[in-house]
C-alpha cells in the first residue's frame, strides 16, 4: 500500500478529475491536475536520483506545489519532510543535521538560508529551486500517477518539531498512520466532498498536514493561505474561497475578534469553526458563539497523533473544556505512578491509544535499519501514548486541559494548573492574557510568578494591578501569584502555544 492511494487517488474518485482539491490565490489545482503535478514531481525526484527510504525536505510557502512535493514523496517511497518557512539560521542548520535529506526544495526567497545551513549540516543534499527544477517538471508530460508499493509501517512523512520544550526532534509517521484521517471529519462534523476545510496553520505542522489528508481522501476542497496568518489575510480567503470549515488556534480567534471579523457574512455563513494547538479560553469560546452565531469547537492533538484525540461536538459541547474521545481514540488519565485515576474532577496525566500513533522520534540522522526512539516515559508496552497533558475528567464526562506535565506548579508541596490563575483572569479588564510560571523568591522558596500582557491602552502597572486584585477575590492564598511581570507579549510556537521553558528562561536571567 501506499499512503498517496488511500487519500489522493481515493478522493480524485469520490469527487472527480475536474473537483477542486487545492485553491489558492496564486492557483487552483483540480484533482486531476493535482493528481499529474504529483506524478510529475514524483519522476523528478526519482530523475534526481531520490529512493524509496530517503528523505525530501521542503522550505517552501504554502501553495498548491508544496502539497504536491510532500505527496510526491511519499509517492516515490520517500519520507516526506515538511520545514518551517520562519526557521532561522541555527534551526535549519539543526533541521537537517537530523534529516539528512537527498534533496531540499526551496522557493527563491528562503535560497540565501538553504545554501549555508545545507554546507554546514547537510552537504551531500541537493537544492531544489521551485522557480527552476520545479517549474521545468511541471512542463514534463505527466504520466498517470501510481505510486511505489510501500509496506504499512514503512516510513511516509516526518513531523519537525520543537514545541513548548525547545528541544527540536522529527516525529516519524508510517504510510498507514493515515488510514483514520477522515474519521473526525466524517463522523464528527459531517463533512464531504462538497465541503471546503481552511486550516490556517502552516504545512509543516502536523495539524496542517493531517487536515489535508482528510480532505483529499474525501474528495473535498482545501483552501491554501501562503503565508502565515493574519486577521486581513484569513478574511481575505475567507471572503474569496467561501470554505465551509475553519481549522485555526486560538490566537488566531482571538485576533479575528479583535478586527470585528467573527460577526461578517463570510464568517457566519461557514458551518464549523474548529480549535486546535493549545487551549480554547471560555471567554474567546464564547465571544465568538456571540459574535458568528456558531462556537468554536475546541479540541487537542498532537504531533505524534497527527489527528483530533479529544474534541467537542456540534451537538455535544462545553466551553472551556476539551470535549470527548474522537472515534477510535481510548483515553485514560493516570497518576505519576501509572494507576489509574477514577475519580471526576481529579488531574492526572493524559495517555491516547488510537492507530496514528508515531512510530518515535528522530534526533540524527537514522542508520540503515534503525528503529527511531521510542522513550519509555511516553510509549507503554501496551500501545498507550503518554501526551505530556494533564487533564481531568468531568462528571458529565467532558475531559479539561489543566497545562503541559511540565508546566504543573508545585507550591508547597501542592500541585497547581497554571491555567486555573490563567482562567480566573477571563474577561478581566485591562489584562489581555497572562500565563503562570513557577519562580523562586529572594530566600529560595517555589512561588509563582505570572506575567501579564496589557490590553490595549493599558498601562502595565494598572494591568498588574487589576490581575492582582482579580486574583485575591477568587482564589485561595496558596494559588495566587506572589509575583507580576507585564509584558508586550507571550512567547509562542508557531502554533500559538505559550512556551512557558521561555518564561522561565527569563527569570532565570532575572530572577527577582
Amino acid at each position: 500500500m501506499n499512503a498517496v492511494e488511500y487519500c489522493l487517488l481515493h478522493g480524485l474518485k469520490v469527487a472527480g478529475p475536474e473537483h477542486p482539491a487545492l485553491l489558492s490565490a496564486g492557483e487552483t489545482l483540480s484533482y486531476g491536475a493535482l493528481a499529474a503535478r504529483v506524478s510529475q514531481f514524483a519522476a523528478g525526484l526519482r530523475g534526481e536520483g531520490v529512493r524509496p527510504g530517503d528523505r525530501v525536505a521542503m522550505l517552501m510557502l504554502d501553495t498548491p506545489d508544496i502539497v504536491a512535493m510532500h505527496l510526491a514523496a511519499m509517492a516515490a517511497g520517500a519520507v516526506a519532510v515538511a520545514v518551517s518557512s520562519r526557521a532561522s539560521a541555527e534551526e535549519l542548520k539543526q533541521i537537517l543535521s537530523i534529516v539528512r535529506p537527498a534533496v531540499l526544495t526551496i522557493d527563491g526567497e528562503f535560497e540565501g538560508l538553504a545554501a549555508p545551513a545545507i554546507a554546514a549540516a547537510s552537504p551531500r543534499t541537493k537544492s531544489i529551486r521551485r522557480e527552476r527544477e520545479l517549474a521545468a517538471w511541471k512542463s514534463a508530460p505527466a504520466a498517470p500517477l501510481v505510486p511505489v508499493p510501500r509496506k504499512p509501517g514503512d516510513a511516509a512523512f516526518w513531523v519537525m518539531t520543537s514545541g513548548t520544550t525547545g528541544v527540536t526532534k522529527a516525529v516519524e509517521h508510517h504510510h498507514r498512520n493515515v488510514g483514520m484521517c477522515g474519521e473526525y471529519y466524517e463522523q464528527v462534523l459531517g463533512c464531504t466532498a462538497n465541503d471546503r476545510l481552511f486550516a490556517t496553520s502552516r504545512f509543516h505542522f502536523a495539524y496542517a498536514i493531517g487536515n489535508m489528508f482528510a480532505g483529499l481522501r474525501m474528495g473535498a476542497g482545501n483552501v491554501l493561505l501562503e503565508r502565515w496568518a493574519t486577521a486581513p489575510s484569513v478574511a481575505e480567503t475567507v471572503e474569496r474561497f467561501r470554505p465551509t470549515v475553519l481549522l485555526s488556534v486560538p490566537a488566531v480567534y482571538h485576533r479575528l475578534l479583535e478586527a470585528g471579523l467573527a460577526s461578517t457574512a463570510p464568517f457566519r455563513a461557514l458551518r464549523h469553526f474548529v480549535s486546535a494547538g493549545e487551549r480554547m479560553p471560555p471567554q474567546i469560546w464564547t465571544a465568538w458563539e456571540e459574535a458568528s452565531g456558531h462556537p468554536i469547537l475546541d479540541g487537542l492533538g498532537c504531533s505524534e497523533c497527527v489527528y483530533m484525540i479529544i474534541g467537542n461536538a456540534p451537538a455535544r459541547r462545553k466551553p472551556g473544556s476539551s470535549g470527548h474521545a474522537m472515534p477510535s481514540v481510548e483515553l485514560r488519565i493516570v497518576d505519576e505512578g501509572g494507576a489509574l485515576v477514577g475519580a471526576a474532577d481529579t488531574t492526572g496525566r493524559l495517555e491516547v491509544r488510537m492507530p496514528s500513533i508515531c512510530e518515535g522520534y528522530r534526533l540524527a540522522e537514522p542508520k540503515a535499519g534503525e528503529a527511531p526512539q521510542r522513550p519509555a516515559e511516553q510509549f507503554r508496552p501496551d500501545g498507550w501514548f503518554a501526551t505530556g497533558d494533564e487533564y481531568l475528567r468531568d462528571a458529565e464526562g467532558f475531559y479539561h486541559h489543566r497545562g503541559r506535565t511540565g508546566d504543573m506548579l508545585r507550591v508547597s508541596g501542592i500541585w497547581i494548573s497554571p491555567a486555573e490563575i490563567e482562567d480566573a483572569l477571563a474577561g478581566q479588564a485591562g489584562v489581555a492574557e497572562s500565563a503562570a510560571v513557577l519562580g523562586e523568591s529572594e530566600i529560595g522558596l517555589a512561588e509563582i510568578v505570572l506575567y501579564v500582557v496589557p490590553a490595549a491602552g493599558a498601562e502595565d502597572t494598572a494591568a498588574t494591578g487589576a490581575a492582582r486584585e482579580c486574583l485575591a477575590r477568587v482564589l485561595p492564598g496558596y494559588k495566587q501569584p506572589r509575583r507580576f511581570e507585564a509584558v508586550a507579549d507571550l512567547p509562542r510556537t508557531a502554533t500559538g502555544k505559550v512556551q512557558r521553558h521561555k518564561l522561565r528562561e527569563r527569570l532565570r536571567r532575572d530572577p527577582h
